[in-house]
């Protein structure tokens, strides 16, 4: 692995998105991750539709406190290129930096193989593995907005429960099968307003979690009940209409 990778995705994080005569405008937001009351974590998230691919880029950032009380800050960088039409996966790089030591981690997925790379301190190994069929939803932890990737490629379907197939990023790459059921529909107060939503219960054999889209299928919510964790998405930006000129007499 080459240590440029490093350099050459944090550049790519810091510039500001441009677009194009084939692009749509940014899509941008932030997630606040809540342990009970206590907001812990956010992630920054710009979607991006450039001709025929989406990339999703997101920063994720927390303070942890070790046995000692001393505090250390967390940080994720991750990057996700998709196909705009169907969110097919075309590849993923991860950054996680913390307490000194920084671990990469990527997906470049073929015609009937799948490469996965891991590379801690500038030094690691990747692997060829046979690609499962079907579309392949990323989960890296913690970066939840890997989540609004599977509820934006639900947006506009109707369906009692489909399974989804998982690539999910540790040391090595397990390749779990997930179920989504589709629930009642609801409603959620964000900001000022009351949004209607899609609910779903998004569960594999380790996790189970309720999910929260709008009428975009963008994350509104996400409730982990077991633990008390849950993410909200910050109220959109509301930009004030500058009042009106007096009237000439």
């Amino acid at each position: 692995m080459r240590p440029s990778r490093l350099l050459f995705l944090l550049a790519a994080l810091a510039l500001p998105v441009v677009a194009r005569a084939d692009s749509a405008p940014p899509d941008s937001g932030r997630f606040i991750v809540f342990q009970g009351d206590m907001p812990v974590a956010n992630e920054k998230f710009i979607f991006q539709f450039q001709g025929d691919s989406l990339t999703l880029t997101s920063v994720a950032q927390r303070t942890m406190q070790d046995e000692q009380g001393q505090r250390h800050p967390y940080e994720k960088y991750m990057v996700l290129v998709a196909d705009a039409r169907d969110l097919g996966l075309q590849r993923y790089h991860s950054i996680q930096k913390f307490q000194g030591n920084t671990i990469q981690r990527g997906l470049v997925p073929g015609d009937t193989s799948i490469s996965y790379y891991v590379e801690e301190n500038g030094g690691g190994e990747g692997f060829r593995l046979v690609q499962p069929p079907g579309r392949l939803y990323v989960m890296d932890s913690p970066m939840f907005s890997l989540f609004e990737v599977v509820t934006r490629g639900l947006s506009g379907k109707t369906f009692t429960t489909r399974r989804m197939q998982l690539l999910a990023l540790s040391d090595s790459m397990t390749t779990p099968l997930a179920t989504v059921t589709a629930l009642q529909p609801d409603t959620l107060k964000m900001g000022s307003k009351r949004l209607p939503v899609r609910r779903y219960r998004f569960e594999d054999m380790s996790a189970s979690f309720e999910l929260y889209a709008d009428s975009r299928g963008r994350l509104i919510r996400l409730v982990h009940e077991l633990s008390g964790l849950h993410v909200e998405r910050e109220p959109d930006a509301v930009v004030a209409k500058p009042a009106p000129k007096p009237k000439k007499k």
